[in-house]
């Protein structure tokens, strides 16, 4: 699926199989014969492939994990918002032996994921803690290093969050950013504050946009 009008289209033929909601936030887990969808607030956050499990479907995360391949082995990695799981999922099919640690603020997005998203195989390299991710970055050992920090967060994305996630790359560790306009006070003016921290944190940038979507997916390197 490469535009939106892909994902209304299977939206549409689909059934619910879980739905919850209170005044701030509604969840629900969508299945047609070949896609099982969550979807949060109207917003598609993860789409597993039944067939194939491993296949990542939303065009934006090709740009965020395009850096998997260039990693070793046992690399590790830290996510930032867990949603249905797909690159955890990804990661378990294709990558096994790295350690890939995922923060997600709601338990019941993490409970959906166990039920509904999860690969078969439970790695232990693999975890998945209940935290906002910038009290976790504040309150663990800064020795823990990741050679690739992925923030995929349906939500505000500002420099204190961004500078904690630098504070714990590794010399020659990335980060990716899935920055959503829509989401962020600086709307679509994102080169200007992605420049403005890389001088004050002397990094190169560079940004994908998504082709068809809002995504624009920012790469962060220690100079």
């Amino acid at each position: 699926m490469t535009h939106p009008t892909d994902f209304e289209y299977e939206l549409a033929k689909s059934s619910i199989l879980y739905l919850t909601g209170d005044s701030e936030v509604r969840v629900v887990v969508l299945e047609n014969q070949d896609y099982r969808f969550l979807v949060i607030n109207g917003a598609i956050q993860s789409v597993l492939k039944l067939q194939d499990p491993k296949a990542l479907v939303l065009p934006h995360q090709l740009e965020l994990l395009a850096e998997l391949p260039q990693l070793a082995p046992t690399a590790r990695v830290l996510e930032l918002g867990l949603g249905g799981g797909s690159a955890l999922r990804h990661a378990s099919y294709c990558y096994p032996q790295l350690y890939w640690c995922c923060l997600e603020t709601n338990a019941e997005v993490i409970n959906l994921y166990w039920e509904y998203f999860a690969p078969e195989q439970e790695l232990a390299e693999h975890e998945i803690i209940l935290s906002d991710s910038l009290e976790w970055l504040q309150k663990t050992p800064a020795r823990q290093q990741f050679e690739l920090i992925l923030c995929d967060v349906y939500a505000e994305v500002q420099a204190p969050l961004l500078e904690a996630c630098l504070g714990r790359l590794s010399a020659d560790g990335v980060l990716m950013v899935n920055w959503l306009p829509h989401l962020q006070p600086q709307g679509n003016k994102s080169l200007d504050f992605f420049h403005w921290l890389s001088a004050q944190q002397n990094l190169q940038h560079t940004m994908q946009k998504v082709k068809g979507f809002r995504n624009q997916i920012h790469r962060l390197t220690k100079i």
